[in-house]
């Protein structure tokens, strides 16, 4: 790995290195998810509570990470929901009263949300806002709507986690609609995230902080990063994007299938033997994919079983502070009793995982891996 001359156990190194700021932000998903908790417990949701939308219609205007945020919720979220979960960039023409419209994004300027905003309002749908309330979206709010602006204040490339809450709270918002997910504990998701942050702190070494491994990992191969399941493509792209515009880390993301694939019929991946490559008669050796399968506790036990064959794979799950060591088990069967739980709780794990990830992202970028 070609570094700045940081070194991963060096903290003040780190600290001094991150002019920006970087690890104090990436750090702040728990707080972000709490400000959303806390204006659920302030009511902010309550006018939900009596609609029976005919869908739900998440506006990202020209915000990445909105959109990102959007395809992850409604991956995890669409069939656990009995109301249609729609995202688009710019709000849609057959919009009316029977609708909700939440606008999603990251800059108060975006013309997509003010325009979705105001014609929103004019055709009576319900409206609200996760996005600052500045500026011409101010204007074009006019106080009307439902008020989600985020509360804690971070960089378009920190927000997903915080994107993803308001939307869970919208979702749960709507009590008059079946929602099989199980309730999300804001709070507990918020413990979950900060013991993530302080398990990456700077002053712990490489391999007592997951993501200081991570980068590890990374810096010697490509990585690839799949789900396996749909919510787990959305991370694994989200990511990839990530890992590039923070770290300059060029990285892959692909569907789990198409991945083993390629690299079964590589060999595996594990790239050429070099025990008789000499790189002035054979060239330079090819790079070495790193296959990352996103998953959740209750599915990691077939991931691991599906990716056997590929030598170095890694399967990465995010794991809540009471849980313990997590242990491989069996995944609960659709329509059983605990079937909403396990919503809820892969939805805790795919989150600290994302944290995670953005965290290696930022090591990544304070190292100059790529």
């Amino acid at each position: 790995m070609r570094t700045t001359g940081v070194d991963l156990d060096d903290p003040s190194g780190l600290i001094d290195a991150d002019v920006d700021g970087l690890l104090h932000t990436a750090a702040r998903a728990g707080a972000q998810v709490r400000a959303v908790a806390e204006a659920v417990r302030e009511g902010v949701t309550e006018p939900l509570a009596g609609l029976r939308p005919r869908s739900v219609v998440i506006v990202t205007g020209a915000s990445v990470a909105a959109a990102q945020s959007a395809r992850f919720v409604i991956a995890h979220t669409a069939a656990r929901l009995d109301v249609p979960l729609v995202s688009t960039p710019a709000l849609p023409g057959w919009i009316g009263p029977l609708d909700v419209v939440v606008l999603l994004g990251d800059d108060a300027g975006d013309l997509a949300l003010a325009d979705a905003a105001s014609r929103a309002t004019r055709r009576h749908a319900e409206l609200v806002v996760v996005a600052p309330l500045e500026g011409p979206l101010a204007s074009a709010v006019a106080g009307r709507g439902i008020d989600l602006a985020p509360r804690v204040v971070v960089g378009e490339q920190f927000r997903f986690v915080g994107h993803v809450a308001a939307l869970i709270a919208v979702c749960q918002g709507l009590t008059q609609v079946r929602y099989v997910a199980g309730d999300l504990d804001m709070d507990r998701l918020a413990d979950a995230l900060d013991a993530e942050s302080a398990r990456n702190h700077p002053s712990h070494d490489v391999y007592g902080a997951p993501a200081k491994t991570l980068v590890e990992r990374i810096g010697s191969a490509t990585p690839v990063f799949c789900g396996d399941s749909p919510a787990g493509d959305a991370l694994a792209a989200r990511t990839a994007s990530t890992l590039f515009a923070l770290g300059g880390v060029a990285a892959g993301a692909v569907d789990l299938a198409s991945a083993m694939t390629r690299l079964l019929r590589d060999g595996g991946g594990a790239g050429v033997d070099s025990l008789f490559h000499d790189p002035e008669i054979d060239g330079p050796l090819p790079p070495r994919a790193q296959l990352f399968v996103l998953s959740t506790p209750g599915r990691q036990w077939l991931a691991r079983r599906r990716v056997a064959a590929l030598p170095g794979a890694e399967v990465l799950v995010g794991t809540a502070p009471d849980a313990g060591e997590e242990q491989p088990r069996e995944p609960v069967e659709p329509g059983s009793a605990v079937e909403s739980d396990e919503g809820a709780e892969a939805l805790i794990s795919y989150l600290v995982l994302a944290a995670r990830l953005e965290m290696t992202a930022v090591y990544a970028q304070l190292l100059g891996a790529r």
